[in-house]
């Protein structure tokens, strides 16, 4: 049975009853909620620009105490500090945004999909409120009733013997 399709775009399908994000699928039932959240990632450059400043401080370090003389090494030891703080200051001023989208199933969070595009994860978020909103006009599935009946029933019979045992007014 074909199903409407929603959005699709690289590895990410969402009909109204199945959200596919590359080999893993989840069912739209299943979804509590849906959020867009930003991370953000350590540039490559900039650890490669921190590691080079850490190796330069500490041969620095070492050719000063084998040779006695700590004022030959000192402007090798501020370039290795300033490429470390630099490094640390690229990385407030460049750096690299992942933008994750998170389901809420009943096991908990999962990131379903990390892009550095945050349009299409708005997309793909929008995509999934859209799918919800045409899960909820729709009738329950034959599955669904079933295990909503059998809650029902379980309730029913809790709420009869909490009747039975409350006392009786005066």
């Amino acid at each position: 049975m074909p199903q409407e399709l929603l959005f699709e775009l690289n590895d990410v399908r969402i009909t109204p009853h199945v959200a596919s994000f590359g080999s893993t699928s989840y069912q739209i039932s299943s979804i509590g909620s849906v959020h867009v959240g930003q991370r953000k990632k350590r540039h490559p450059v900039v650890v490669v620009v921190f590691l080079l400043g850490l190796g330069v401080l500490a041969t620095a370090m070492v050719a000063s105490r084998t040779t006695g003389s700590p004022d030959d090494y000192f402007s090798m030891a501020v370039i290795g500090v300033s490429a470390m703080v630099g490094a640390f200051l690229l990385q407030f001023a460049w750096p690299r945004r992942l933008y994750v989208l998170v389901l809420r199933t009943s096991s908990g969070d999962v990131d379903s999909l990390v892009s550095h595009n945050q349009q299409f994860v708005s997309d793909v978020r929008q995509a999934l409120e859209q799918a919800f909103m045409i899960r909820a006009g729709q009738p329950a599935s034959s599955a669904e009733l079933g295990s909503e009946a059998a809650i029902r029933q379980a309730l029913d019979v809790a709420a009869r013997a909490a009747r039975a045992t409350m006392p009786r007014h005066l």
